[in-house]
């Protein structure tokens, strides 16, 4: 007899929500994972405030990949500031002009915030240098 995964015991479950109002109580989540995400949501500082919340005190993690506005190339980010607006049209609420790192840097983790900054250069998908600068890190709770 063969086992199902379907009837095995998991502690993961699919909830639905919106990241600046999470459906979790206060001080309770070991971790969230967060890629390509925070471009999109509606308040961003409201997120994160949201993560800190829930997630568990000293020991809670962000781990998070996202793409950011162009630190080290002021010709990409111009353009990244002059195409977000047709962005957020097209890429469901997708800002291309967001300081994501920096929000995240100065979004209180008490525990720290480990990050670097890395233009990918258009490596993802042919003609993406308008989402090549990207920040990935952790940030404790």
């Amino acid at each position: 007899s063969s086992s199902s995964s379907s009837s095995s015991s998991s502690s993961l479950r699919n909830v639905h929500g919106v990241a600046e109002a999470l459906p979790f109580p206060t001080n309770s989540i070991d971790a969230i994972v967060s890629t390509l995400t925070l471009c999109s949501v509606t308040d961003q500082a409201q997120s994160l405030s949201e993560f800190r919340r829930v997630l568990k005190p000293n020991t809670g993690k962000l781990l998070f990949w996202e793409h950011v506005l162009s630190e080290d190339n002021p010709a990409l980010a111009l353009q990244q500031k002059i195409l977000s607006p047709i962005q957020t049209l097209v890429a469901d609420g997708c800002h291309l002009n967001r300081r994501t790192g920096a929000n995240i840097r100065n979004a209180g983790f008490e525990g720290g915030v480990e990050m670097e900054y890395v233009d990918l250069g258009g490596t993802i998908l042919d003609g993406s240098d308008v989402i090549s600068p990207t920040v990935y890190g952790i940030a404790t709770a």
